[in-house]
């Protein structure tokens, strides 16, 4: 029985240990958000569920919400609504403005490291540029927590394509806030006059709409 017993316990170790490694990692990435001034949201089991379902259709997935304590009295930007115009930093320092796009349709996309729904939805924001990009398709991933090396590690490391600009504060950005971003990822499809057509997840834009903008 003993012997039995021992064994279990040796068969378990590694889990244990695991489990542990998992656990100082969360920490310290808690951690590094408190000391940076990010907001955290805890993930429930029902996040991760319904993520999966949202990447099988059509429905919006998760994304992580503004805190109340960061909440601004700034409207929200949706369908219909003449595109706030901005000027921002790429990767190289040189200024970039929505002006710049005239006569094109422009998707923005709205994102940080922190956001693990971001990260996820990346890879179809990618796949929209690599799709439409010669047809006149401008995409433009809005980071929100500012130029470092880690972010761009980040980009680097997932080879994505298309255009980053950066402003920094987080909730705080000065884009966010004239868009009246309250969750990310949030994308907006902006036509070629100017106009706000779609506002929502990536993963919620049809590839159907971005055709039919560039028609």
């Amino acid at each position: 029985m003993k012997r039995v017993l021992a064994g279990a316990c040796w068969s378990l170790l590694p889990a244990l240990v695991m489990a542990q490694s998992l656990g100082d990692v969360a920490k310290k990435e808690r951690e590094r958000r408190r000391d940076q001034g990010v907001s955290v949201r805890s993930f429930t089991d029902e996040d991760v569920s319904t993520f999966g379902e949202s990447l099988r259709d059509d429905s919006p997935g998760p994304a992580v919400e503004v805190p109340a304590a960061d909440s601004t009295a700034f409207p929200a930007a949706g369908p219909t609504t003449l595109a706030p115009s901005f000027s921002l930093e790429d990767r190289g320092g040189r200024r970039v403005s929505l002006s710049d796009f005239r006569d094109r349709v422009v998707l923005l996309d709205f994102w940080a490291t922190w956001c693990a729904p971001c990260r996820a939805s990346m890879p179809k924001v990618e796949k929209l540029h690599q799709r439409f990009r010669a047809r006149g398709l401008q995409v433009i991933g809005v980071n929100m927590e500012g130029r470092s090396d880690d972010v761009l590690e980040y980009i680097d490391d997932g080879g994505y394509s298309f255009l980053f600009l950066f402003d920094g504060g987080n909730w705080r950005s000065n884009i966010g806030r004239a868009y009246g971003v309250t969750s990310i990822p949030r994308s907006y499809l902006i036509d070629r006059h100017g106009q706000i057509i779609y506002a929502g997840h990536p993963e919620s834009l049809s590839e159907a709409l971005v055709e039919a903008s560039l028609e």
